[in-house]
């Protein structure tokens, strides 16, 4: 039964990262491209929580190859996904803050057009 199981999963097409990772040793995303991204995109949104959230995030993101070199598959994953989640996290968080600069510009701009508008300038 369980055989008839496995061929039906194998023959399906269907394919999920961890099985793939601990059956065929392939290396995990490490991350690292976007970790930099996001941790260059805190510099600009003023956000320096984000330089230590992407800074962590792009050591998982070296670690990813370190243990997938070493043998440690599972280890090797483990690593994406936290590097995955802390890339993802630090990104939500930077455009969470460049939403925020930007509604506060638009709102001191409308500010500024009142004010001059009032005193008649």
């Amino acid at each position: 039964m369980e055989e008839q199981t496995n061929q039906i999963y194998e023959n399906s097409g269907y394919t999920n990262e961890k099985n793939d990772v601990q059956q065929n040793n392939v290396l995990p995303k490490d991350y690292k491209t976007l970790a930099i991204i996001t941790t260059i995109l805190s510099f600009f949104c003023f956000n320096p929580v984000g330089f230590i959230v992407g800074g962590i995030a792009i050591n998982f993101g070296n670690q990813v190859f370190r243990e997938y070199v070493h043998g440690n598959y599972s280890r090797a994953l483990s690593k994406s996904n936290k590097a995955k989640i802390l890339t993802y996290i630090n990104l939500s968080i930077n455009l969470g803050l460049a939403v925020l600069i930007l509604l506060c510009y638009c709102l001191f701009m409308v500010y500024l057009i009142v004010f001059l508008w009032y005193i008649g300038a």
